[in-house]
């Protein structure tokens, strides 16, 4: 079984730089340091040392797919890691990245490229959990009361018991994986994780239980979380 992975890192960084979107890598979030290393490649290097993965793309912005080649070229990694151009949202960037690598594996990984903190482990686990499942995602149990709103009016309160808050990696049989998107593409639907894809098409697709800590950088204040959480990991 060959397994290849997709780091999803084409995000423009509006919510993290403001209004102003930068045209240049210094400015994006995916490319800020965290620690010694831009945060995309503290979030790849995992990847690159699971043994569970044979082969490697990550998805940039269009303006910054060479910068981030000379980057990856520099670094020498012994397995295989190609850059490609990211879409206009992370469906899209996703999409590509499959046709890319369809024909060439049997199980993705996809992972968000500003959610450093994952758990290497996790990789393994829902790779394997695919040879039962359609697929299998890391999640947490929901911890607050969570209300079904409309109009700014709450229609009734969830039971916290049977929600769970999707994060990634998020593995799947690829042929599982493309059925799912053409499923989308012929219907017009834009879903906000692979997942939803999959389930949408009638997949089972199993949970591996996450940490809080695994979080999605997207915003400021998720920077200075980050920080501290690294230097909480990284004491002598």
């Amino acid at each position: 079984m060959r397994v290849s992975a997709l780091i999803a890192g084409a995000g423009k960084s509006v919510r993290f730089a403001g209004d102003t979107e930068s045209s240049s890598e210094e400015h994006r979030k995916q490319f800020q340091h965290l620690g010694q290393e831009p945060l995309i490649f503290v979030t790849l290097q995992p990847f690159v040392e699971s043994s569970s993965i044979d082969s490697i793309l990550v998805a940039v912005p269009p303006n910054t797919v060479e910068w981030m080649e000379e980057m990856v070229k520099s670094r020498g990694f012994e397995k295989e890691v190609k850059v490609i151009p990211g879409g206009r949202e992370r469906q899209d960037t996703v999409w590509q990245g499959l046709k890319e690598v369809a024909h060439s594996c049997d199980v993705i990984v996809v992972h968000d490229g500003v959610r450093p903190f994952f758990k290497g482990r996790w990789i393994r686990e829902t790779v394997d959990l695919c040879s039962n499942f359609d697929g299998a995602i890391v999640a947490v149990h929901a911890t607050d009361t969570l209300k079904r709103v409309k109009n700014e009016t709450i229609l009734e309160t969830l039971s916290r018991g049977e929600i769970w808050q999707a994060q990634t990696p998020q593995t799947f049989n690829v042929d599982v994986l493309v059925a799912g998107y053409e499923h989308a593409l012929s219907l017009g639907l834009r879903c906000t994780d692979e997942a939803q894809l999959v389930e949408l098409n009638g997949g089972r697709i199993a949970i591996v239980e996450g940490s809080p800590q695994n979080i999605k950088i997207t915003r400021s204040e998720d920077w200075k979380l980050a920080e501290s959480i690294w230097h909480g990991m990284n004491r002598d």
